[in-house]
């Protein structure tokens, strides 16, 4: 039998005084008295099912559990104690008739795990420090007493009369142990013998029907409606949603349902790509080739899209790709088209494991669902069965399942041990005593009739469901255990094949089949629909403690062969890998295979994470690096990777700090290494989140990295300089230049197949077709081209692109469609997870009302975007934001205050710099200072024609234009009016034409300029 792990319980009996009585007695009668005091201890060990290991002098050592796990050991070794203290007393009073002296002895119980091969080797059966701390409470015990550890205590429950003696300080363990003086027990019964059939469904009709009325209603109102069910581990959730499941799903009715896991490594989503794909196939059941050919769009929704979004990203793995917002808006409209056949129900089974992502998420699919005959079912654990609160949710109810009644148990037992004919194959005393044990709580009910069944004595059952599982796994087949064990290693649910890969080469391999028939039998199984062959643990804590039987050594090698597995993906390797590479660590095993393990753990969270980041999964990415990180170091090979990626991973979820620093690190190992790769990721990182620190600009950064990652054959590290360097040209007004290496950029990005850096050059390109000397009517043309072609399931891509084509419409005079535009890239742009995003939305939106006029509308906007600049520490962006504030001010006749500073913008690129010395100069011009705003204004207009960009050369010459009419100089305002005009003009700027026109005009009134030479000037 291979190594196990098993909850025992120990005892320690040693004689009090035994040097003195040897002094006392003839050593033959001293020998002839021990004798006897090791036959009487013995005989009381045994007759309660225990095991002697060993003696050891005068001492007896014995063990409950070994070698076989009984569901009440803790109760069996306490009742031998005491039986043993008895039994000393008719010893010792034979003892004092027939030699004239008596014996004494102390007494230690504990519980605790240990490992055993159930064989004994060298006299020993188990190992671990449980049966030395009941030695050491045995030391501590005074004469005729026992002393219990609080496991024991805990074991034995209310059956125990003990007093507690306090915490104890035990030589050889560094805490304090709490111990009682045991000194009774309660008395117990007799046993019978039964096995459960299915359990049935008691006493739940009152929440059913409230389930039923949930649907009904949203059916009749049209809303959508959340719903969670909440309840303690067993008391019935599962069971109620299967009921009430099945019954819609015998109407024909639109029904999808998953369950989360505790256990492996899934992406954030894939409970709900469970319960989607779900839903779909029942939709699709009526003949229709899929689900969405059977529903013709609604106005304004994109079925194809949507669908495209789903089967790229979430139903093929799981993860919220391209973005959370695109996935989250395509299962919000998959719902709503499917609900135009009835009301569709989505049920999410043990949300407790649900990852944030998910749980947020559905908050956000209710509101959107609000006018839409959804219901949403979330059941969990209490205080954990479903999203958080909201005020914003359509319709937020719980339905919280207690335990059931004493009645309602007493008819749950009698159905579960219902015979042919009528009878019961267990004696109404034993199902009470069970009831009574089970508190109403039905699956714990459950198993502990099973385990009665199998013959076990009801009156003294555990107090805990743990020990009574442990029990009656520990009674299997040796075939089903095998096969169960190997089941707990793959997780609470598993294939028939995956468990044949872990018994290969053992005697168990060719009857899996067999066992899992038992297994079911038994009930401690179940059979999954569908294909492979699956089955699940009846409950997630009969799986975590067939997994703690198992011996480490044995988790390890297992889990290692997981991860070896053909098609297994990058997170299920690392996880399987990690578990091995743990439970070796914890063995204290050392050398190089440990050590290759340990660097195949770290390689396999970093490709992991990896795939998380391209799929923008950052949460995800994060935790998956962090992992990585944690087992090893700076010297390792991999270990700059897996700084590298959960430091971006922080930057963009707004860790800026922790991110910045965590480069910074690699930035000094990667240089002391000559990583020159490494190194150069790290500057470029650090150069664009400090363009002020000591790493230079993102554009220096980039070129330098540029030839380096050529030599590498980098993709990605291409595109990101390709990235930098075109930004750099853009704030320098060179948007034709940065087209053709935006071009560049998005087809390395699109060869690495990196969604974050293919999104980042096409919202760049975006900003130079709005700023750049492309006419703006071929400009949206051209946008609408990028969308058409990258935007598709790519929500990062909709956003980037999104933002200025708003603003390329609204300057065209479309105010309505700019407004539309927004909307749409702020509902994705909330999901994406990308701190910097939440920048954006106000800033472009503050563009959309200055082109509409409504500059009082743009400066709260322009407020919230400084404030979020300021707490990611955005300076670029805070700058940007800051000036445009100073203007939508001044626009309404304001003073520009403080978000106006005087210093001279040195570091400013042609573009910004234009903008920042038109805004001084109308500032200047406003306070009536005419000669420090002419001299603003003009140096603006030579900024801004170092440039390609006819926006910022108008508003230069339009700056001037306005300081001139303030100064009086007529001639002067309409030359640079008319000026700005025909560049607005060229750009196909209705509303800077429309501006600079009104300037010309109202130069003098509307009529003829005369000609005045010297305002020219």
């Amino acid at each position: 039998m291979p190594e196990q792990r098993k909850m025992v319980t120990a005892l320690f009996c040693d004689l009090v005084g035994s040097t003195e009585l040897s002094g006392v007695l003839e050593p033959e009668t001293l020998r002839a008295v021990v004798l006897r005091y090791f036959d009487a201890m013995r005989a009381g060990i045994e007759a309660r099912g225990g095991t002697v290991e060993k003696f050891i002098g005068d001492a007896v050592v014995a063990v409950f559990g070994v070698p076989r796990v009984r569901e009440d050991d803790a109760r069996r070794a306490a009742s031998a104690a005491l039986g043993m203290i008895e039994a000393l007393e008719e010893l010792n009073d034979e003892l004092e008739r027939e030699v004239g002296s008596t014996l004494a002895v102390r007494i230690g119980v504990n519980s605790g795990e240990v490992v055993t091969s159930g064989e004994v080797a060298d006299g020993t059966m188990v190992s671990g420090e449980v049966v030395n701390v009941a030695a050491r409470l045995e030391q501590a015990a005074p004469p005729g007493q026992i002393l219990i550890g609080p496991t024991t205590r805990l074991l034995l429950g209310a059956a125990a009369r003990v007093e507690p003696v306090g915490s104890l300080t035990l030589r050889g363990k560094r805490d304090p142990v709490s111990a009682f003086r045991l000194t009774g027990l309660a008395p117990g019964g007799a046993p019978p013998d039964t096995r459960p059939p299915a359990t049935p469904f008691v006493d739940r009709s009152g929440e059913y029907r409230w389930l039923t009325d949930a649907r009904a209603s949203v059916a009749a109102r049209g809303g959508s409606r959340l719903v969670r069910v909440t309840g303690e581990a067993g008391v019935g959730k599962s069971r109620l949603l299967r009921e009430w499941l099945a019954e819609l799903i015998a109407e024909g009715a639109l029904v999808g349902s998953a369950r989360c896991r505790s256990h492996g490594d899934e992406a954030s989503l894939t409970p709900l790509a469970d319960a989607l794909a779900s839903l779909l196939r029942r939709a699709a059941s009526d003949g229709t080739e899929a689900a969405g050919d059977a529903l013709p769009p609604a106005a304004g929704e994109d079925w194809d899209g949507a669908y495209e979004v789903l089967h790229g990203g979430l139903l093929a793995d799981g993860t919220p790709s391209p973005s959370l917002g695109a996935t989250w808006a395509a299962v919000a409209s998959v719902l709503a088209g499917l609900s135009r056949r009835g009301p569709v129900v989505l049920v999410l089974d043990d949300v407790q494991w649900a990852r944030p992502l998910l749980r947020d998420g559905l908050r956000t699919l209710g509101e959107s669902l609000a006018d839409r005959p959804v219901l949403l079912v979330c059941s969990g654990r209490q205080a954990e069965g479903g999203p958080p609160e909201s005020s914003r949710a359509p319709d937020l109810a719980e339905l919280r399942l207690e335990p059931l009644s004493e009645t309602a148990s007493h008819r749950l037992a009698a159905a579960l041990t219902a015979t042919a004919d009528g009878g019961s194959e267990l004696s109404e005393e034993v199902r009470r005593a069970v009831v009574r044990r089970a508190e109403g709580n039905p699956l714990h009910l459950e198993q502990l009739l099973a385990w009665a069944g199998d013959g076990a004595d009801p009156a003294e059952l555990p107090v805990t469901v743990t020990a009574v599982l442990a029990a009656r796994i520990d009674a299997l087949e040796e075939a089903e255990r095998a096969v169960l064990d190997a089941g707990a290693v793959l997780g609470r649910r598993f294939t028939t094949d995956d468990v044949r890969t872990l018994l290969t080469d053992t005697p168990h391999e060719g009857a899996v089949a067999g066992a899992l028939g038992g297994l079911v039998r038994r009930g401690l199984v179940e059979r999954v629909a569908g294909t492979p062959p699956t089955h699940q643990f009846r409950s997630g804590l009969l799986r975590d403690v067939t997994y703690q039987g198992l011996s480490k050594r044995r988790r390890a090698a297992w889990h290692e062969r997981l991860a070896a597995r053909p098609g297994t993906g990058a997170a299920v390797t690392a996880h399987h890998l990690e578990q091995s590479c743990l439970h070796l660590r914890e063995l204290g095993q050392r050398g190089p295979r440990a050590e290759e393990l340990r660097s195949r753990t770290a390689v396999a969270f970093v490709d992991a994470g990896r795939h998380a980041l391209a799929r923008a999964d950052l949460s995800w990415a994060a935790d998956l690096y962090e992992r990585g990180l944690a087992h090893g170091g700076p010297d390792d090979v991999w270990w700059t990777a897996a700084a590298q990626g959960l430091g971006e991973s922080w930057i963009a979820l707004g860790r800026t700090d922790d991110g910045d620093a965590l480069i910074r690190r690699v930035l000094e190992v990667s240089a002391a290494a000559g990583d020159d790769r490494a190194h150069a990721h790290a500057r470029l990182q650090l150069a664009v989140t400090d363009p002020e620190g000591d790493q230079g600009t993102a554009a220096e950064a980039a070129r330098a990295g540029l030839p380096v990652f050529r030599a590498a054959g980098d993709r990605l590290g291409q595109a990101r300089a390709y990235v930098r360097l075109a930004q750099d040209m853009q704030v320098a007004g060179r948007h034709q230049a940065a087209g053709a290496l935006l071009a560049a950029a998005l087809g390395h990005a699109m060869a690495a197949e990196a969604t974050p850096e293919r999104a980042l050059a096409l919202g760049a390109l975006a900003v130079s077709l709005w700023h750049g000397p492309t006419p703006a009517a071929d400009a949206v043309a051209r946008c609408r081209d990028l969308l058409a072609e990258h935007g598709p399931g790519n929500a990062v891509a909709t956003v980037t692109i999104g933002y200025p084509l708003a603003n390329l419409l609204a300057l065209r005079g479309h105010i309505g469609e700019a407004r539309a535009w927004l909307t749409t890239a702020d509902r994705l742009a909330a999901g994406l997870g990308y701190a910097e995003a939440a920048c954006f939305g106000p800033l472009f939106a503050a563009g959309v009302e200055m082109c509409s006029g409504r500059p009082e509308r743009a400066e709260p906007l322009l407020r919230e975007a400084i404030d979020r600049c300021r707490a990611l520490g955005a300076t670029t962006l805070h700058a940007s934001a800051s000036r445009d504030l100073a203007r939508a001010r001044l626009a309404r006749g304001l003073a520009p205050g403080s978000w106006l500073t005087d210093r001279e913008p040195g570091a400013l690129r042609p573009a910004d710099a234009a903008d920042h010395h038109g805004v001084r100069a109308l500032t200047a011009a406003g306070a009536g200072d005419t000669a420090l705003a002419l001299a603003l204004a003009r140096r603006a207009v030579a900024e801004a024609d170092t440039t390609d960009s006819p926006i910022s050369r108008g508003a230069a010459r339009l700056d001037l234009a306005r300081v001139h009419a303030a100064a009086g100089r007529g001639v002067a305002a309409r030359h640079a009016a008319e000026a700005a005009a025909r560049m607005y003009e060229d750009k196909g700027h209705a509303v800077g034409l429309a501006a600079a026109r009104e300037v010309a005009a109202g130069a003098f009134g509307g009529a003829p300029a005369p000609t005045v030479e010297g305002e020219l000037r």
